[in-house]
């Protein structure tokens, strides 16, 4: 009888386990992230302190939320766009895409050590942001 009671009590603590530890990986993304970094690597011929400054404040006003498991919603002063996005289970790559146009998929960036970091490449140079969740 002993032994069955501490089966049981084992098997519930397994259960227990297992299931806190469970959930998709895109359910941990589940929250809004904001960049709490900007670099950037613009040529300077092209650039001044002020647009450097502009471009990284520009980036830091705006945010997304993740509602869901496909749900992502981009934020950025007087605007809000939803958007389908998915996670790429190999690379960790994050990608969106409109419901109008689910062909033309858009990197977010790569989720990486708790972080998300999205890299691009405009005619002044680079640019990456560094999502923290809140």
């Amino acid at each position: 009888m002993k032994q069955l009671l501490k089966l049981s009590v084992l098997l519930t603590v397994f259960t227990i386990i297992i299931t806190s530890c469970g959930g998709s990986p895109e359910s941990k993304l589940v929250g809004t992230w904001k960049a709490q970094k900007v670099e950037t690597d613009f040529d300077e011929q092209y650039t001044t302190p002020e647009m450097l400054r502009q471009v990284v404040e520009m980036q830091k006003e705006t945010y997304f939320r993740i509602i869901d498991d496909s749900t992502l919603i981009i934020v950025s002063p007087g605007n809000s766009h939803e958007t389908q996005y998915t996670l790429d289970s190999k690379d960790n790559t994050i990608a969106y895409f409109f419901d109008g146009t689910p062909g033309m998929h858009n990197t977010l960036g790569t989720l990486s050590s708790g972080k998300i970091v999205s890299e691009s490449t405009t005619p002044l140079g680079k640019i990456t942001i560094y999502y923290e969740k809140e």
